[in-house]
């Protein structure tokens, strides 16, 4: 740096020389100065500087000149530069003094600026940058050029850069950067730094990018490349960039190289390669500046990585309550909980929880402190922190495991009604939440069990057999759910449930399990499913029941299931248990034992043991029962007085036993046995008038009811049933009554009698509650007393109701009437309605056959040919039904001139059966026979008929009759009157017209 000062100034020098040649003491002081000037040159500074001292002390001689040598004083004043510049290449304390000295003396010099670049060049070779300041920024306007200008510039900017002045730094840089000179790179770098500095990474990067391929500045920018694209998130050009430099080179910032690469895998979640370049990172940095963030990172990854020693390490370093202490807190609760150290991840939760940062973590960390406290059994503590939880974070995605956890806690304080409400507000459960609601649900069961409010036990138990998690809780629910239904006497119910129980696998590990075959059983029992009470009262005493009493009880059901179910035998077994053993229920197996002896016909068995049942158990509670039922058997057997004497007997012993209206009724019953109708009126009357809320007495109205009814006399009884409390009828009781009678009598056949009721019934209840059951039972009546006429009139009020009972029935009788009066159009209208409204297939089959036959009887034969279809298409159709469709079938065809499927039909009927329809038939063919002329063919099927259907009497005598025609036909008139002679003699049936028409016949042939 010196050199170019050096070659400036002799130029200068050489210029003023021969200006000053003429002087010989200029001369001499030029020598000097020269030879000052080569020294300087080859840096020998203190010999240098006696030849500028030398030029000054030759100044002194000739003063006098020199004051008017304006050249010479020049000299010298350069020389006193020289002599501060060596001072100061050589260090002396006086060079500062020595160059203020020459500016003070000479500031118009040319050297006066170039001094103060050389003291501040001086000072920044001793690295006092305040004192370069202060010397160079004395050149005001940069009055140097070129290299010194560059130099100048670049000094000063470092200066600045090292006294902390970035912004004048960076302006001078700024210049610098962008100019050719040995201070670009330099420049560059410092302006980078500057930038990353303060923050202007875009601008730092782009010119830290420019120093790539710099040698001078290879071992460090690279570190700040790499840290501007990480801070700029360019976490995959940190990688690429980084990690081939630091394989490749030694860099300066090596350990905050691997501390970047090692954040950048962290922030790609790649944890596995941010472990490794971490520990290259802790091996160089040996802890000096791994920070909070450091701590974190390196402790999540180690976390991740499921080395939880590691991440327990590093995480517990984080001090300071920033963003990555909360997470930090987190990884490294979850890293206890790993190591199985819930109390210190509880207490690393609750740090999380306490921070705001994150609140995303800070709610997962006051549901981690909650669980991890409930789990831990601080359970007042684990209450408070969820249901903080759940009035903080009602939006949370744990809201339901929070509200679950809450549930679990109800639950294990016993809080069972909180813990349903809590559970309840989940809509859809999750499995954990299922199995806490399931075990709550039970619980609160059990609870309203405990309180006999079982229909809310119901409702629980329900509700926990909804969320089966748990197979035993499962299995208990069942169980009770059915003890409950048995409480509420839902009987059926309750059994089915307690099978259910009993199918369950977790069942067999339960208490119950044995008890439940007794629990079963009596439902089953009270559910009047006796077999399958016995089948489990036998289980249970297959059992381990210890309990006698229990035992006792089974034993003693089992028995009264057989004995419902009518199997004595089995039943007799297990009473005979009962009486062996001496038990306290030995009096009621007597009675039962009696009872099943009664029932096998042992009548005299029964009695004797019901008689030793009063014998040793005089004040048993059976005692009225027995004492009942010995002369009730009395009653069977046919005894009467001795029943009648003994049942007074147990009225006077037990006035006040449920027994005596029983024991009067069968009183009563002796008495009607005995034909002594008063006297049992009298005793039901009795029993109606002192037991008047008993069912007996009810009994009691019914018997005198009938007794009244069986001689028509409905008045009387309703005349004393309006002075008894239960008798008090309603119209709609009297009107039922005075109905019954009428229909009685119509039930014995006294049609008149039953015309007659009927007409009184409608005279006393015009409105009447069974008006058509009445008109059709009055119908029905004329129609038997040969009145079909007036008939007519009730058959067609029914018919105008096509909702009633008698509607169907009506039709039908009202079809016969007019069938029978061969009033065809009538039936038909009639026929038609039943085949289209009808509800029973027998009505159905009823109204097309009789369609069947009107229609042919009206010559019809296309509407009989439907209707023989509809027969044939009928699944409902009887086989006879399907005889006379073919029958019919053959008569329409007939009619329209089809003989040939005439016959076919005939022949088919005549072939399958020997009814009356197939012995139509069959003369039908022979008829036709003899119209066609075959008279032989013809009495060949007429005796046909005769040898094989003669029960057939109308049919077998208009056979005869067609015999005597065929004989007339043949010119055999001797046999045709004897025909028609043998049928006028021996035919009985004067209503038809077989009679009539022989007689006929014969008197033509006469």
């Amino acid at each position: 740096m010196l050199r170019k000062y050096t070659i400036f100034t002799l130029i200068f020098a050489f210029f003023t020389i021969p200006v000053l040649a003429q002087n010989t003491a200029w001369f001499d002081l030029n020598q000097d100065f020269k030879s000052g000037m080569e020294l300087l040159e080859k840096e020998k500074y203190a010999a240098a500087s006696i030849q500028f001292n030398r030029v000054l002390k030759n100044d002194q001689k000739s003063n006098a000149k020199a004051e008017i040598n304006p050249e010479v004083s020049l000299l010298k004043e350069n020389a006193r530069y020289y002599i501060a510049l060596c001072a100061l290449e050589l260090g002396n304390s006086d060079a500062e003094s020595l160059f203020l000295s020459f500016i003070s003396a000479n500031p118009a010099n040319n050297y006066t600026k170039l001094a103060f670049y050389q003291v501040g060049r001086s000072y920044f070779a001793q690295k006092n940058y305040p004192k370069v300041i202060e010397w160079l920024k004395k050149l005001e306007g940069n009055s140097l050029s070129g290299k010194e200008s560059s130099e100048y510039r670049y000094k000063l900017a470092y200066s600045y850069f090292e006294v902390k002045e970035y912004d004048n730094a960076k302006k001078l840089f700024a210049e610098l950067k962008d100019e050719k000179s040995i201070y670009n790179e330099q420049s560059t770098y410092y302006f980078a730094y500057i930038s990353y500095l303060q923050k202007d990474y875009k601008k730092a990067l782009v010119e830290f990018e420019r120093l790539k391929g710099s040698t001078l500045y290879e071992n460090s920018y690279p570190y700040y490349i790499s840290a501007l694209y990480f801070l700029d998130n360019r976490y995959d050009d940190v990688l690429s960039y980084a990690i081939p430099i630091l394989k490749s080179t030694k860099q300066l910032y090596e350990t905050e190289m691997f501390r970047i690469v090692g954040a950048s895998y962290f922030a790609k979640s790649d944890y596995t390669n941010a472990g490794v370049y971490f520990q290259n990172f802790q091996q160089k940095d040996q802890g000096k500046t791994q920070n909070n963030q450091d701590n974190y990172q390196i402790g999540y990854t180690a976390f991740k990585l499921k080395d939880y020693k590691k991440a327990i390490l590093e995480l517990e370093k984080l001090e300071t309550a920033d963003e990555y202490f909360q997470s930090g807190m987190i990884a490294l609760g979850e890293s206890f909980l790993k190591t199985n150290n819930k109390q210190a991840a509880r207490s690393a939760f609750f740090k999380a929880s306490k921070l705001t940062f994150d609140k995303q973590l800070q709610e997962e960390g006051l549901f981690n402190y909650a669980k991890l406290s409930y789990e831990l059994e601080f359970h007042q503590v684990a209450l408070d922190a969820t249901q903080l939880f759940i009035k903080t974070y009602p939006l949370s995605p744990k809201l339901d495991s929070a509200k679950t956890l809450l549930g679990e806690i109800l639950l294990t304080t016993k809080n069972y009604k909180d813990a349903i409400d809590i559970l309840e507000s989940i809509p859809n459960k999750n499995r954990e939440a299922n199995e806490v609601y399931q075990k709550v649900t039970y619980y609160r069961g059990l609870e309203f069990y405990n309180e006999r409010a079982f229909q809310n036990g119901i409702s629980m138990f329900m509700r926990s057999n909804k969320n089966v998690e748990d197979d035993e809780i499962h299995s208990l629910a069942t169980y009770w759910l059915a003890e409950a239904m048995y409480e509420v006497r839902k009987f059926g119910e309750s059994v089915d449930n307690f099978e259910k129980f009993m199918e369950l696998p977790a069942s067999r590990k339960t208490e119950v399990y044995n008890f439940a075959n007794y629990a079963l059983a009596y439902a089953a029992f009270e559910h009047e499913s006796y077999r399958k009470a016995a089948t489990y009262f036998t289980r249970f005493l297959r059992g381990n029941e210890k309990d006698p009493n229990t035992i006792n009880d089974a034993i003693l059901r089992l028995a009264d299931s057989y004995f419902v179910l009518k199997d004595y035998d089995d039943a007799l077994v297990y009473y005979n248990r009962i009486i062996a053993s001496k038990t306290s229920s030995e009096d009621y197996a007597l009675f039962q034992r009696g009872m099943i002896q009664g029932l096998q016909g042992q009548n005299d068995l029964k009695i004797a043991t019901h008689q030793s049942l009063l014998q040793q158990f005089p004040k048993s509670n059976y005692s009225d029962d027995a004492s009942f039922e010995i002369p009730y058997t009395y009653f069977i057997k046919g005894d009467f007085e001795i029943a009648k004497t003994d049942l007074s007997s147990l009225i006077e012993k037990y006035p006040r036993s449920s027994y005596v209206p029983r024991a009067l009724i069968t009183i009563g019953l002796v008495e009607l046995n005995q034909d002594q109708e008063e006297a049992a009126i009298v005793t039901f009357k009795r029993v109606v008038s002192e037991y008047t809320t008993t069912d007996e007495a009810k009994l009691a109205l019914e018997s005198i009811k009938n007794i009244y009814l069986q001689k028509s006399d409905a008045t009387g009884f309703l005349d004393y049933a309006n002075t008894t409390s239960i008798g008090n009828l309603s119209t709609y009781e009297q009107d039922n009554i005075t109905f019954q009678a009428a229909n009685n009598r119509f039930l014995t056949a006294d049609y008149q009698g039953t015309f007659e009721s009927v007409n009184a019934y409608f005279d006393k209840f015009p409105k009447a509650v069974h008006d058509k059951h009445a008109r059709f039972i009055r119908a029905e009546s004329l129609v038997k007393l040969k009145r079909p006429n007036d008939a007519i009139p009730d058959y067609e009020y029914i018919l105008n109701d096509w909702t009633s009972d008698y509607t169907e029935r009506a039709l039908i009788s009202i079809s016969k009437i007019y069938l029978a009066q061969k009033k065809y159009n009538e039936a038909i209208v009639h026929l038609k309605k039943l085949e289209l409204t009808s509800e029973y297939k027998a009505n159905y089959s009823f109204a097309v056959n009789n369609l069947m036959e009107a229609y042919a009887n009206m010559n019809l034969p296309d509407e009989t040919l439907q209707y023989v279809k509809f027969i044939r298409e009928s699944n409902k159709s009887s086989e006879e039904d399907l005889f006379r469709a073919g029958l019919y079938s053959g008569k329409a065809n007939l009619i329209i001139g089809d003989t040939i499927q005439a016959v076919n039909d005939f022949t088919e009927v005549a072939e399958k059966t020997q009814t009356v329809t197939g012995a139509e038939a069959k003369y039908n063919i022979a008829n036709i026979l003899y119209l066609r002329g075959e008279y032989k063919t013809s009495l060949s099927t007429a005796f046909d008929l005769t040898n094989k259907m003669p029960s057939h009497d109308y049919w077998v005598a208009k056979t005869y009759i067609l015999i005597a025609d065929n004989y007339i036909g043949l010119k055999d008139v001797f046999q045709a009157k004897s025909t028609l002679q043998s049928i006028i003699e021996n035919y009985e049936n004067e209503d038809d017209d077989i009679l009539k028409m022989a007689k006929e016949k014969l008197e033509k042939l006469k």
